[in-house]
């Protein structure tokens, strides 16, 4: 056999070249991919960068062990949350927590602009001492079936001076566990620098004339301290502490002297709405207002309500409210605060079933708010709505709410009445240029009987 051994030494040639490029061109575009340059350019590449997670606070109960919080003045149980920065005054914050031991809890205070964000003051402008304590006064309750611990102390104290007027948040919270708070409290601080005057009127709507209630206000001022307020002074207008409704005001009719002026217009109207619902759970042993039924049954209290229709169409009755607040009190012990017991109050609607709207139990009781743990549902054999709530013994106002994607509303229910006695809530803000945060020069409340 005769082997072309030229040929073969050729093929083995080639293939070595071949090998030998291929290694080459790698090499170059490794090369290419990491420079060995330092001095070699590189394609700048524009990162976006992060917007900032801006934190807009609430009054609000994250816990479901959190009961009956009280945020006022100490001698008075339904007072205001809201202290003069001037004058020796505190406000007392009290509230339960259901369990059976207690736990080390802390306060962070926070300083807020009127949108309820976090100021860019510096913790040491607005606080002379530390802005995160613990709360020390607690005590275990005694003799109650439920057992739970109660918490209190006061703002200002020995280790918190208000250096600055605003909107303060107080984030109450496990120890060591501020991601994770139990609740976040609305306070206030007020320079009481301003008296406002404020009255309500019949609309002009002569349709809505029975129904709504329109008003007017005024506010002083000092000129030599207040720059423009035209644009830089803000009212805030709530009617018992209902949120949903509030509203914001600037830029006034016209300025007097030291004194900015809000006429009436058709913006500036509210509901009349109606007296708050009560009841009345001071004593577990006797009747009480408002109260079917009480009994005890699978380890608990239990508390059967009268059922109270709808007041839509009903004509107004006028009584003495506590236009949405609750106290605490027992008649079966000597001290409410660590004796008093709790009960699940049943309550009860009868009527039909609405239509793409959702009904909450409001006031005080509800942390002034629509929470879920709050809406009621529906029993369509009974054709009734119902809602089960803990609560402790004591005094109660409370409303039935809807809630749809319109909004919440007091009158589809409760019904509007321009004669009803209302409680308004009238804050006065200074937006600050100079000091670069928002002041709060008044806080007033009126009880308006028409």
């Amino acid at each position: 056999m005769i082997i072309n051994k030229t040929m073969t030494t050729w093929k083995k040639l080639i293939t070595l070249i071949a090998i030998l490029l291929c290694c080459d061109c790698s090499i170059q575009k490794q090369e290419k991919k990491e420079p060995t340059d330092y001095y070699e350019t590189k394609p700048d590449i524009e990162e976006e960068p992060e917007e900032p997670i801006i934190e807009k606070f609430e009054h609000k109960i994250h816990s479901e062990y959190v009961k009956s919080l009280q945020v006022g003045i100490p001698s008075i149980q339904i007072g205001e949350p809201c202290i003069s920065i001037s004058n020796n005054e505190n406000i007392q914050i009290n509230f339960d927590l259901i369990q059976e031991d207690p736990s080390p809890v802390q306060y962070e205070i926070i300083h807020c602009d009127i949108n309820w964000e976090r100021s860019d003051l510096m913790d040491m402008e607005y606080i002379n001492g530390f802005t995160t304590n613990y709360i020390d006064n607690y005590q275990l309750s005694y003799g109650p079936i439920d057992q739970y611990v109660h918490y209190d102390f006061n703002l200002p104290n020995e280790n918190v001076e208000f250096l600055k007027s605003g909107n303060y948040i107080v984030k109450i919270y496990y120890e060591n566990e501020s991601n994770n708070p139990l609740m976040t409290i609305k306070i206030f601080v007020s320079e009481q620098s301003s008296t406002i005057n404020f009255s309500l009127l019949p609309t002009n709507d002569m349709e809505q004339k029975k129904y709504l209630q329109a008003y007017e206000l005024s506010c002083s001022f000092d000129p030599n301290k207040v720059d423009d307020p035209y644009s830089n002074l803000f009212v805030n207008i709530q009617q018992n502490h209902q949120e949903f409704d509030q509203q914001w005001i600037s830029q006034p009719n016209f300025i007097r002297e030291n004194s900015i002026v809000y006429l009436p217009n058709d913006d500036r109207i509210f509901n009349g709405g109606n007296e708050y619902r009560f009841f009345d759970i001071s004593s577990f042993r006797s009747g009480s207002q408002k109260v079917n039924k009480i009994s005890f049954e699978d380890n608990s209290y239990q508390i059967i309500l009268n059922k109270e229709p709808k007041r839509s169409y009903k004509q107004y009755l006028e009584y003495k409210d506590l236009d949405g607040k609750f106290f605490i009190r027992s008649y079966d012990c000597s001290v409410a605060e660590t004796q008093a017991e709790y009960g699940i109050v049943h309550f009860e609607l009868p009527m039909k079933k609405i239509s793409n709207q959702d009904i909450y139990i409001f006031g005080q009781l509800s942390n002034w708010s629509t929470d879920e743990k709050y809406k009621m549902q529906y029993d369509s054999i009974k054709q009734t709505y119902f809602k089960n709530i803990l609560l402790k013994q004591g005094h109660y106002n409370y409303l039935y709410v809807t809630k749809d994607q319109n909004g919440i509303s007091t009158r589809t229910l409760e019904g509007a009445h321009y004669d009803a006695n209302n409680e308004y809530i009238i804050k006065l803000y200074y937006r600050d240029p100079i000091g670069l945060y928002d002041r709060l020069l008044a806080y007033q409340v009126f009880k308006i009987n028409t």
